[in-house]
């Protein structure tokens, strides 16, 4: 078995073809025989008959080997020769059945080939099967007649091979074809084999002499019609022995499994209701109210509102027949469906063929309820969407009459429901690796629709649901939550249906599409927002040292204004962005509050190692009011004391009309070198509120991943 595994990763590796695996112990006629076929797959017929041909002639070689090494001496059954007492002429019987079926065999070897686990079925008749259709390709039709007329000896009754012949024969011409017969040394060994059967089947009726027949082509008269009898009796019995055990292990694996799915069951109920995460969704209705398990009916989710936006989304992006493989009325014939999907929506958002922030809404709305049911019944690990489908199904006024359907058959979402049987069955086409469902309703202005669960059989219903704007119905995807929806005769139903897995690898691809597509809407913004946080701030980070630092200061923030070519925020985007978030005193808000600003700007300053020229200016500034008054220190506390007092009010007096004034000349100075402060006026105030909302954007995605980590 090692060595196989070994084989088959050499055939993996690059580089290597079939033709470098050599058996070296192969023999010639089933090398012949595996050469003819990967020519006659490939579809080189003439080559393929040559090796054909040569694997005929070496396998009757190899078979009359084969037959002549079982000539040997009378071979005991382990210690059995100690035991052995018999007479000459039942010694002669026991050896001589021995080699018999020794030759029998020989046709099982011969089939046999290294890294086949089993022998080829049905060898030798089929080298003449391969051998006819290769001739009719090559138009030799004498050939094919031969080798049909041959394959036919040892499965006369066969009706393909029966239609080949009558065909070849009338292509080529009734009276020739009947002069063609099948090859000689093929009929003397198939008489000869069948005689040997005979022999061995009467030592079996006769003596007991157990004989296993290792061929399916031989004749069922050839086996003595007490043996046949007897063998029906005895197979007969096997099977209903098999019948009953297979009954028997059923009936086991039936009471297994519903003494799990009772501890399951157990289980779930009390690990349900867990909490909701927002304040504003209640629960309606838990499993127990709704009559079963892993089933839970929420309110609250989101406003009329958002459900009108997400009912104009689907109007606006979704398609008849999508997600329903192009057909509009998939289920029922009285009610068209429209659908879109995430990715849809959102490629479509930025086409602006619908506004994004419904796109977005709908990517949101649908990572709400997967949060929130991942909670609620207390998975141990995160659930994944499966599939994301905005849909509406409208009511066909005209095909109203009468109408006794329902608008969505009673369905499990993971398993193939057989209501007669009452069983589901968890197998393709079934989609197998769901593991939760869960339904965001947007409306209640239709007619019908309600959604249902039922018991196994279909019909039983358990609990019905009224579908309205913010309502969530959300249950197991298995056996235990078979569904439904009742016929919607006026209006159009809308909701969100989303499918959930716990198997990260059936994780939906085109929803990680849609969230790399969305985190890319959202840079932009963030680098605009950067960019502009960090030129208003500039200025303010001045106040303390604008004899010095002012000009150092309002330099740069004039050439970035002056460039807008110039992408400064590219080489450190991260930076100034914790600076705002981190410093909220540099929004412009706090102009007016200049005390504050002062400190902040020191801090600043201390953080880039401005910390000695600081207290440098603080102390130069303190002495010129000191000398100003004409104040002598008395002692050195107190020539400190009035150091610090003194500059601090210096500051301050200083402070206040500078940065008035520096502010001023540095708006005038851009205000000139830009020439349309209109425009300015106008990037500056919308990146402002884009950033806002980028930045709500990407703490929402923030928070909505980090949920899902920490559940």
């Amino acid at each position: 078995m090692e060595m196989k595994q070994n084989l088959d990763y050499y055939r993996m590796m690059a580089g290597v073809q079939q033709e470098d695996f050599k058996d070296l112990e192969s023999r010639p006629h089933m090398a012949e025989f595996l050469a003819g076929k990967r020519y006659y797959s490939s579809d080189s017929f003439g080559l393929a008959i040559d090796h054909f041909e040569a694997a005929v002639e070496e396998y009757f070689s190899a078979d009359q080997e084969c037959r002549a090494l079982c000539e040997g001496a009378y071979v005991y059954d382990g210690y059995n020769y100690m035991e052995y007492s018999a007479d000459l002429f039942q010694s002669m019987t026991d050896h001589y059945m021995q080699i018999l079926n020794c030759k029998q065999r020989c046709s099982v070897e011969l089939a046999s080939t290294a890294g086949k686990d089993k022998p080829f079925e049905d060898f030798l008749p089929s080298h003449f099967n391969y051998l006819q259709f290769s001739y009719y390709n090559s138009e030799k039709y004498e050939q094919a007649i031969e080798w049909a007329k041959t394959y036919l000896l040892f499965h006369p009754e066969e009706e393909v091979m029966n239609q080949n012949l009558a065909y070849y024969s009338a292509v080529l011409g009734e009276d020739k074809a009947a002069a063609i017969s099948a090859r000689l040394v093929v009929k003397q060994h198939i008489q000869q084999s069948l005689l040997e059967k005979e022999l061995l089947y009467f030592a079996y009726e006769v003596f007991g002499i157990t004989f296993v027949d290792p061929d399916s082509w031989t004749p069922a008269d050839v086996m003595p019609l007490k043996l046949r009898e007897k063998q029906k009796a005895e197979r007969e019995t096997a099977a209903r022995i098999t019948e009953e055990i297979g009954n028997l292990m059923k009936e086991i694996e039936t009471l297994v499994e519903e003494k799990n799915k009772e501890s399951t069951d157990i289980a779930k109920i009390v690990r349900e209701g867990g909490p909701l995460l927002f304040d504003d969704i209640k629960i309606t209705m838990s499993s127990k109210q709704l009559n079963g398990s892993q089933r839970v009916l929420l309110d609250g989710f989101i406003s009329n509102d958002e459900c009108r936006e997400l009912t104009r989304l689907s109007n606006a992006a979704a398609l008849k027949g999508d997600g329903y493989q192009g057909r509009p009325s998939p289920h029922s014939p009285s009610e068209s469906f429209q659908g879109v999907t995430v990715l849809k929506a959102i490629k479509l958002g930025q086409e602006g063929t619908v506004p994004l922030k419904s796109a977005r809404l709908f990517f949101d709305m649908s990572e709400k309820v997967r949060g929130v049911l991942e909670s609620y019944f207390r998975l141990d690990s995160p659930l994944y969407f499966s599939y994301s489908h905005l849909v509406c199904r409208s009511a066909i006024d005209e095909k109203q009459d009468d109408r006794d359907n329902l608008s969505h058959p009673v369905h499990a979402d993971n398993c193939l429901l057989v209501s007669e049987l009452n069983e589901c069955i968890k197998e393709p086409p079934a989609y197998t690796n769901r593991d939760y469902s869960a339904i965001l309703y947007l409306n209640d202005d239709f007619e019908g629709g309600d959604f249902i669960f039922t018991e196994l059989d279909a019909k039983t219903v358990t609990a019905e649901v009224r579908p309205q704007c913010g309502r969530v119905v959300g249950f197991g995807a298995g056996n235990e939550n078979p569904h439904g929806v009742r016929a919607v005769t006026k209006g159009q139903r809308c909701a969100v249906a989303l499918w959930f897995t716990l198997d990260p690898k059936h994780e939906e691809k085109d929803r990680i599409q849609a969230q790399e597509m969305l985190k890319m809407f959202s840079s932009p913004m963030d680098t605009e927002f950067t960019k502009t946080k960090t030129e208003s701030s500039q200025p303010q980070l001045t106040p303390l040292d604008q004899s010095a630092l002012l000009g150092q200061a309002a330099t740069p923030v004039q050439e970035q204004a002056g460039k807008p070519d110039d992408k400064p925020a590219e080489k450190k985007p991260k930076e100034p962005a914790e600076t705002v978030s981190e410093n909220p005193s540099d929004k412009p808000e706090d102009k007016k509050n200049e005390k504050p600003i002062e400190k902040h700007a020191e801090k600043l300053i201390a953080k880039k190692g401005n910390k000695a020229k600081v207290k440098e200016l603080v102390k130069t500034k303190a002495k010129a009011a000191d000398a100003s008054k004409n104040k002598k220190a008395t002692t050195k506390t107190e020539a400190k004391a009035g150091d610090k007092a003194n500059a601090k009010t210096a500051d301050k007096a200083k402070a206040k009309p500078a940065a008035k004034t520096n502010v001023k000349q540095a708006a005038d100075k851009t205000y000139k070198k830009e020439q349309k402060p209109a425009t300015k006026k106008t990037e500056k105030i919308p990146v402002k509120k884009v950033s806002k909302d980028s930045n709500t954007d990407l703490k929402s995605s923030s928070d909505s991943q980090t949920d899902k980590d920490e559940l």
